[in-house]
């Protein structure tokens, strides 16, 4: 068997598992931008829940009514910070995944190159053989 068939079955698992990690990155780039966005809208619902607060204060409230602006703004912080968190955990996963994909990125172009090589030799070796017997068959030919 030519080495170009040999290493077929090694090419197409290698392409295999580089579309697997490309699709893997793309998943893990939707999570992020998911969680990215997530965090925009509670930022964003924090400014103007801070401007209503604002608002009424200039208005007068009581002690309970600015405790529970106070309470509910605490608890909007924290929810911030915790997405903060999961956002750098998904960016983080993104550089990862990233990495793996380039590293079997890597991988099957450098197959793809080394079957491109066999492949060319292969087809030297036919035309050289195809070339011999042709010179032998007008040798033959013109000997008659």
């Amino acid at each position: 068997m030519v080495p170009s068939k040999r290493l077929q079955p090694v090419q197409r698992v290698a392409e295999s598992r580089e579309k697997d990690a490309a699709r893997e990155l793309g998943d893990s780039q939707r999570r992020m931008r998911d969680q990215e966005a997530k965090l925009e809208d509670l930022r964003r619902y924090h400014h103007e829940y801070m401007e209503r607060f604002q608002a009424s204060a200039r208005q007068g409230m009581t002690a309970s009514q600015m405790q529970e602006y106070r309470a509910f703004l605490d608890k909007l912080d924290q929810a911030i910070r915790e997405q903060e968190k999961v956002v750098l955990a998904s960016k983080s996963e993104c550089v990862s995944r990233k990495e793996h994909w380039q590293q079997k990125h890597v991988r099957s172009k450098a197959l793809g190159k080394v079957m491109d090589r066999f492949k060319t030799a292969e087809r030297k070796i036919v035309d050289k053989r195809e070339q011999n017997e042709m010179d032998d068959r007008n040798q033959r030919s013109g000997n008659k």
